[in-house]
């Protein structure tokens, strides 16, 4: 069963205790929405042990990207101008950035359910084989071309198609 939340407005996570999925849907779903022709999508990793997960920075990460809100922060890093919009982003379950511009290597799960009627790529694969990790509480994907898609324990829970 797939989840579904309706799209938030303003460009804040809210870290009242909401659950922790809906956050990601809505940190996705703003990015789309205020997404411009230079957006190159995003991948997330929500852990709060990144030093577990098979990553390697791509570029060498400042704290530049520190100083706007999570929404604001990944907007401006998923512009194909950003030398920072390659790769997975890494958020605690706070939704607070803490590492940007990874290459996220996870191990494939032979035996998942993959739905091949959607045109995806590299990353969604990334983001579903990555979300069954120890210590990975979710991952999410956004794309102008796929949409949204966020996974948890190895299984697409929530999809929205691009429109």
């Amino acid at each position: 069963m797939k989840l579904s939340f309706p799209p938030v407005s303003g460009n804040e996570v809210k870290k009242d205790g909401r659950d922790m999925i809906e956050n990601l849907v809505n940190i996705l779903t703003a990015l789309q929405a205020r997404a411009g022709t230079d957006f190159s999508g995003a991948g997330i990793i929500v852990c709060d042990t990144p030093s577990m997960l098979p990553i390697i920075p791509i570029r060498l990460s400042n704290d530049n990207w520190k100083r706007c809100s999570t929404i604001d922060s990944l907007l401006e890093i998923s512009s194909v101008y950003s030398e920072f919009h390659d790769g997975f982003h890494v958020v605690s379950s706070n939704f607070e950035i803490t590492l940007v511009a990874q290459y996220f290597s996870p191990p494939i799960v032979a035996d998942m359910e993959i739905d091949r009627t959607k045109l995806f790529g590299g990353r969604y694969f990334a983001a579903l084989f990555g979300s069954a990790l120890s210590g990975v509480s979710a991952t999410g994907i956004v794309s102008n071309s796929l949409g949204i898609a966020i996974f948890q324990h190895g299984k697409e829970v929530y999809f929205k198609k691009a429109s």
